[in-house]
């Protein structure tokens, strides 16, 4: 495709190296920017809400809304590649980032635990790591995927993050084993399935370009660095609950004495 035909909506395997957004860029700090005050927003609106999530309550209603338009965004963006006709293996929704996505709807629908710690741990960690470190990087700044990829990704750490602020949802440390269940299935099938199609989903084949992983395979190599990678995801899911669990009980402490 000829540069000059690159546009808004254009499929986004055409876009690479066409005035490419870049990593910590001037445009990728206006996008963060952009992230923070959209979580920050949501969490605030959802927690004047009225308290209750049962079926037809306000803060149920902003659930179901927060976890739709992920999904849809995603669609679009895979309806366009598929009217490009790229629509390959290596475009399939099956990144982590994607199954949170998913998960999120499911909560919204069928509040569990599971549900809700892989959320806190695989989601707000990973849609954090894609925010800081977005594999969309290679698209103008202003593009339908650049705005796909950071709306989504801020509303898999809202979905979350506002019923933690409003004590809708509480992480506990002892379950830390049901994300460890989540990632022990997802991470073998994604690297098998990246060795059947060529792909790279959950970035266990290929460090994602740009990212502290690029690091760690260039000391342990690959695939090396998947032993690192797993470590610190841990340690990260660790100090999460370790900070959460400190937050509350500070929080306990101002109620009672207030």
């Amino acid at each position: 495709m000829n540069t000059t035909e690159i546009g808004f909506f254009t499929a986004q395997p055409y876009m690479g190296g066409v005035d490419e957004m870049g990593i910590f860029t001037p445009a990728h700090l206006v996008w963060l920017t952009y992230s923070l005050a959209l979580i920050i927003v949501l969490v605030r609106v959802y927690a004047h809400q009225r308290p209750g999530t049962e079926l037809g309550s306000p803060r149920r209603t902003m659930m179901l809304i927060v976890a739709t338009v992920p999904p849809v965004l995603l669609i679009s963006q895979d309806c366009i590649m598929i009217s490009a006709g790229m629509f390959n293996p290596n475009w399939w929704p099956l990144h982590a980032c994607n199954l949170c996505e998913y998960l999120g709807l499911v909560y919204a629908l069928r509040p569990n635990r599971f549900s809700g710690e892989v959320l806190f741990t695989l989601g707000i960690g990973g849609a954090a790591a894609a925010l800081l470190f977005p594999n969309w990087y290679y698209c103008p700044a202003w593009s339908w995927p650049v705005l796909c990829g950071f709306t989504e990704h801020s509303l898999i750490i809202t979905f979350i993050a506002m019923q933690m602020h409003a004590r809708d949802f509480v992480p506990r440390l002892r379950d830390i084993w049901m994300p460890a269940l989540f990632v022990g299935i997802y991470a073998p099938a994604a690297y098998a399935f990246n060795a059947r199609f060529g792909t790279n989903f959950a970035f266990v084949t290929t460090p994602s370009p740009g990212s502290p992983l690029e690091t760690m395979a260039g000391v342990f190599g690959i695939p090396g660095y998947i032993i690192p990678y797993t470590l610190t995801v841990f340690a990260i899911w660790t100090v999460m609950y370790v900070f959460w669990g400190a937050w509350m009980r500070r929080s306990r402490q101002k109620d009672a004495v207030h």
